[in-house]
């Protein structure tokens, strides 16, 4: 309400409302902040490694600050919770919620994190559950850029029987159209652009052109679970109303039932570690939020920086 931050807390059947959480101002305060640790990043490798533990500190100090604005006023609403859905507003959308920090521990280090983009979406990505009976589809896009998207969708496909496999000059915007009609689970290892000034035209690279959102909202997905492991996936522009305007946007309106997507651009080779972890915790019987945890955790074990491991969410499920 106008700068006022407050929450909405609806656990075991009781709504609570929380006020004076933050101020939104605030917020975007360390948002920018935080982009700025995430730009970092792309000075080069040599910077990085030389640096790594003083930029690790400096982006904790943020994410720290965040989580005493966001989450410690509601510590004792959420205390003996497992699973945690986040709905939220405005900038806040941008926030890496599994990754804010208590000074000790990271939020995914006590909870199975999904986020909604609205209470809505929420509520009918509940009541359609992700399909578990059609075909898995992989794509992988060959490029110098991403060296690992090959190996990523090689390694996702071996945890998925029966899978169908597109790599490099097969991975074309033809067979996107014709596998995704009867598909449970749609894995694309690609580039992606998120278009802040038109997010209509955010898109992901294919062999042979660009899918942008607005084609992606024709694709017939009837409850697949979709993971587009590419740069700013999951990246949207909030228009009036909270609305959402992206690719996340239009892979929902398309029918998946649930995204996995990335906040910001995203390291290559740490990138395919995690996803092959999290189907692999898939195909043993774990739950989309779960896997996504110990997968989280478990690359955050020799990669302790949050660019490393934080970027993915899982959207609606």
């Amino acid at each position: 309400m106008d700068d006022e931050l407050l929450a909405f807390v609806y656990r075991d059947g009781r709504l609570q409302i929380v006020r004076h959480l933050s101020r939104a101002a605030v917020v975007g305060r360390h948002l920018a902040a935080l982009a700025v640790e995430w730009q970092r990043f792309q000075v080069g490798d040599a910077f990085i490694q030389r640096h790594l533990p003083r930029l690790t500190r400096s982006v904790q100090h943020i994410l720290q600050a965040l989580y005493q604005e966001l989450i410690a006023p509601l510590a004792d609403h959420l205390a003996g919770s497992r699973r945690l859905a986040i709905v939220p507003h405005g900038r806040l959308h941008h926030v890496p919620f599994a990754a804010l920090f208590d000074g000790r521990s990271y939020l995914i280090d006590h909870f199975d994190i999904s986020i909604a983009p609205s209470a809505t979406v929420l509520h009918l990505s509940r009541q359609r559950p992700a399909r578990r009976d059609g075909t898995a589809v992989v794509f992988g896009v060959a490029d110098p850029l991403i060296p690992f998207a090959l190996p990523e969708a090689t390694a996702v496909s071996q945890h998925l029987p029966a899978a169908r496999l597109h790599l490099g000059e097969q991975a074309t915007l033809a067979n996107l159209r014709q596998d995704t009609a009867d598909c449970g689970l749609l894995h694309l290892a690609c580039h992606g652009l998120f278009r802040h000034d038109n997010p209509f035209f955010s898109a992901l690279k294919l062999h042979d052109g660009w899918l942008t959102a607005g084609e992606a909202m024709q694709l017939k997905l009837n409850g697949a679970f979709v993971t587009l492991s590419a740069c700013e996936s999951g990246r949207s522009h909030v228009i009036g109303g909270d609305e959402l305007l992206g690719l996340p946007h239009a892979f929902l309106g398309a029918g998946a039932s649930g995204l996995l997507v990335s906040l910001w651009l995203v390291e290559d080779e740490t990138t395919a570690a995690l996803m092959t972890d999290f189907y692999g915790r898939l195909a043993q019987g774990d739950n989309y939020a779960a896997a996504l945890r110990q997968a989280q955790v478990s690359l955050k074990t020799n990669h302790p920086h949050p660019y490393y491991w934080a970027p993915f969410v899982l959207i609606g499920i």
